[in-house]
């Protein structure tokens, strides 16, 4: 038997990875060790970072202002064209 030792950038790839060597006829067994020492992982791309500060944040109070959504828009678009 033969070991292989592999290191992953994120979890969500670990996983994936993982199920794909689990699903391989030949993968005997697959050892899974988190060697993250205290350091926060800090997301990549846009999104990921929109939704990790977004769940940071109380749903219930995000918004709570705006009474008409369309309004408040365009309130904003107005707000831009008389800074430009």
């Amino acid at each position: 038997m033969t070991t292989i030792t592999v290191q992953v950038d994120n979890e969500q790839n670990a996983v994936l990875l993982e199920k794909m060597l689990k699903a391989l006829s030949f993968v005997e067994d697959v050892d899974i060790k988190n060697n993250v020492s205290g350091m926060v992982e800090e997301p990549k791309g846009s999104y990921k970072k929109l939704k990790k500060i977004l769940d940071k944040t109380e749903a219930e109070t995000l918004f709570t202002n705006i009474k008409n959504p369309s309004d408040w828009q365009k309130d904003l678009r107005d707000e831009w064209e008389r800074n430009l």
